[in-house]
Order: C-alpha cells, then structure tokens, then sequence
C-alpha cells in the first residue's frame, strides 16, 4: 500500500481499512490477542466489571501488540509467548490511557466517554491500578520479560510526573520535552518491538536495532499526537482535544513557535499560554495561538520533524532485518503514523 492509500480518509472504516492491510500477516496473532483480552476484561466483582466492560470500548489500533507480533515475525515464528507479552503490552498502554485521562481531564477517549468522566477519579486511578497489576502477573511467565517490563512502566510514570512537574513552565527546553515524550510514550514502542525480536530468538544487535525502530517510531507518534491536540478534528481523532494548553504543557508546535517570533513576539505567546493555563475561558487566546502557528507554517515544520524521525527509525530497522511481509507492514506502519491528520 503506497502512502496515498495509507493516508485514507481518518473515519472508522477509512482506519479499519488500512489496519487490515497492516496487520494482514499476523491477523490470526491479533486474533489469539483479542481472544487472550477477552478473558482480562472480565471479573467475579460485578462493580470492576462493569468498569472492565466500560473500558473495553476504548480499544483502538492496537499498535503496540501489532509490533511485538511483526518484530518476532522479522526474524522467526509466534510463540505463546509472544501472546503473553503482546497482552501485558496493551495492558500497560491501557492503564496508562485510564489514569491520564483523569490527569488531563479529558471527557471522552475513542468517542466514549472516560473512566474518570463517569465514575470518579477514584475509579479511574484504582482500575488503572487493577490492569498493571494484572499485567505484571502475566509478565512473570514469559522468562527474561517481567524485568524489561516493570522496568518500562517506571519510565513511562517518570515521564507522566515530569510532564506534570512541568506544567505551567513556560521556559521547557526542546531537550525536557524530548525526554517527556521518550519516557511517557516512545519506550513502551520501542520495548515491543524489542521483545518480539528476542523472543523469535534475534540477535541481541538485531533485538537493539528493532528497538531504537520502535522508540523512534513512538517519539513521532507522539509529535503527531501534541500536533492534533492543536489543531485536530475531534471527530476524526475520536478523542478530547485542545487539553494541552489548558494544562499547561508546551509541545513541540509551540515550542518551534516560541524560537520562530522575536522577542516582542515570544513575551506574547508567553502570556496567551499563561492565560490558557490558568483561565477555563480561553478561547480567544486558543485562537489566537492557532493563527500564529498558521501564520508562521509551523505545523509543516513539524511535519518534516516527524519524518526525519520516521526515517531514523527505518534506517534501524532495515539494517536489521530482511526484507519480507512482516518488514514491510513495519514499514508502512511508520509511514501511516506519520500521515495522521494534521
């Protein structure tokens, strides 16, 4: 599928589409994946599953556990335990989904409304607590994997209270930030990638190379990501946008604004971001923020950012593994990450 086809119209069908496509030489491990979940989203207390149904709506592209698959099918055959890593992944991502929803307020994920929104922050941070937790359990099957794994989810909490410490510091550095989105996002990529490599018995160069893929690959996903809280559809992303500003964090479309305006410009947007973060009516500065970046092509500008990431992480990968379906869809799967909506 070329990047025309992979840039299909972003509606439900449009995306199921092109992840059929993208997931066509693992569909029947995304199968054993979905069957495995099943049995995870259940419990015997009636009130945590009714919270464990609710939260089974959220399910979305399922990336994370697509690359565990593709990785180990770049260098040998599934196992269980590919199975077992691909669920404790999706786990650790869901958790993660449940307890920033409550941190940045938002109302709604994948078009349903949040944990948090319709049960409590008690809820939320509690459910969340519940889905680690059993995702660490699982974890201690698969030899060589808890380690890996619990070490990853203490980078990506790291990453979420150095984004919170940061909140409101209108002076982060383009250096925090990329560490902020390395830690709260790109690692788990980039371990998924690593575990389905080592686990179909790659390399430890090879395991290494596939992950610096999936690090790269998360770090332009969440610049995509920052990107569409700006200026993105709700109803084509499916989820609260416009929450970033409110909670004071500057992404990257901001901070390239930032070193784009001369001084008298930069004490401007200073104090349009400082008023978005400390007032609930700030849709005039919202606004006038949205024009600035327009005005000076940032969003392009951070678009070819994303792409240089998106080719480092190709780089990785081809000198890794041969060429074959699973490379391929890994390939594009860079590419339909970097042509989300803008």
């Amino acid at each position: 599928m070329n990047a025309e086809g992979l840039a299909a119209e972003e509606s439900p069908i449009g995306r199921s589409q092109v992840l059929a496509h993208l997931y066509g030489p693992i569909a029947g491990d995304m199968e054993k994946l979905r069957e495995y979940l099943v049995a995870e989203f259940k419990s015997a207390e009636p009130y945590v599953h009714e919270l464990l149904e609710h939260l089974s709506q959220f399910r979305g592209k399922q990336i994370r556990p697509a690359c565990v698959f593709l990785a180990g099918r770049c260098f040998g055959e599934i196992r269980t335990d590919h199975v077992r890593c691909a669920a404790v992944v999706e786990l650790i991502h869901t958790a993660t989904l449940v307890h920033d929803d409550l941190l940045d307020q938002a109302d709604v994920r994948r078009r349903v409304e949040t944990i948090h929104t319709r049960y409590g922050d008690r809820a939320s941070i509690l459910l969340g607590d519940i889905i680690y937790a059993r995702g660490f359990v699982i974890s201690t099957e698969v030899e060589g994997a808890a380690r890996l794994l619990a070490e990853c989810t203490r980078e990506i909490c790291i990453g979420e209270i150095m984004q919170v410490g940061n909140a409101g510091n209108l002076e982060l550095t383009l250096q925090q930030y990329e560490e902020i989105i390395h830690r709260k996002t790109a690692i788990l990529y980039g371990l998924s990638c690593k575990l389905g490599a080592m686990l179909s018995g790659a390399s430890p160069e090879q395991a290494d190379a596939l992950e610096r893929y999936g690090n790269r690959m998360g770090e332009a996903f969440q610049i995509i990501d920052d990107s569409l809280d700006l200026v993105g559809d709700p109803e084509l992303v499916g989820k609260s946008l416009g929450t970033d500003l409110g909670n004071g964090k500057l992404t990257l479309p901001v901070l390239m604004l930032r070193e784009a305006l001369d001084q008298s410009g930069r004490d401007h947007l200073l104090q349009l971001l400082k008023t978005c973060h400390e007032s609930e009516d700030a849709a005039k500065e919202r606004q006038e923020i949205a024009h600035l970046l327009a005005e000076h092509r940032i969003m392009e500008q951070v678009k070819e950012r994303a792409r240089a990431v998106i080719q480092d992480a190709l780089d990785s990968l081809r000198a890794a593994a041969d060429p074959g379906p699973a490379r391929q869809r890994l390939e594009d799967l860079a590419e339909y990450i970097l042509q989300r909506e803008l």
